[in-house]
């Protein structure tokens, strides 16, 4: 009878003996991107607050955008701190964000904690076509694209490159604040011919929003 109950007993001590060691300062951080800012980047620190050493046994990550960097399979003695990094790169995202990292360890209950990195990307800057055509042996008349800058984003359009000297663009203020009006005009439409159309902006953007702002011009 004393042993039966002494095999119970002996269980939960040694359950309360590996009960949740790591204490997080916090597990969820919130990023606010600034203009021309290609990633996030944030610091998850922790200390081993119990009696026992802790061993990180895996980090991952919910998406091939974020990364984590942090001593796996290393093992921190009771009382050591450590940190986790996250790294989330926006490559022309846009939109509410909510990136996790799974860090696993061999602690015997809540062995995985969820670190979340959550922000808002907002666009930056938006046009209403990126596609002109002008036909072979036609009029080459002027053809408009209207660009938008973010409200209050303090982002103005400082010029616009072509790589191709057949075609011509005149930046006009529009209306409306923030606003601008794109006239492209071929010299020639005698010959096919096509540029890409790339907007500068002070203060730049990154590569991603950049791409996704060409605007593409063909004679054909």
């Amino acid at each position: 009878m004393t042993r039966r109950l002494l095999l119970p007993l002996l269980l939960c001590l040694t359950t309360l003996a590996t009960a949740q060691n790591i204490v997080w300062e916090q597990t969820e951080i919130e990023f606010t991107p600034k203009p021309g800012d290609t990633e996030a980047k944030a610091e998850y620190h922790f200390v081993n607050q119990g009696k026992q050493p802790v061993t990180i046994r895996r980090v991952r990550s919910t998406c091939g955008c974020t990364t984590a960097r942090a001593r796996q399979g290393d093992t921190y003695q009771p009382g050591e701190k450590g940190t986790i990094e996250v790294v989330f790169r926006f490559e022309g995202r846009t939109g509410l964000q909510v990136n996790t990292v799974f860090v696993t360890t061999d602690e015997a209950e809540e062995p995985t904690t969820a670190l979340r990195l959550t922000g808002t990307l907002p666009w930056n800057v938006q046009v209403n076509q990126r596609l002109l055509v002008w036909p072979t042996g036609g009029e080459p008349e002027p053809q408009e694209v209207l660009v938008e800058t973010k409200p209050g984003g303090d982002i103005a359009l400082a010029k616009v490159e072509l790589d191709n000297k057949n075609f011509t663009c005149n930046v006009e203020p529009a209306d409306t604040p923030g606003q601008y009006r794109l006239v492209f005009v071929p010299a020639t439409t005698a010959a096919r011919a096509q540029t890409v159309a790339t907007l500068k902006t002070k203060p730049a953007l990154n590569e991603a929003e950049t791409a996704r702002s060409r605007i593409f011009l063909y004679v054909r």
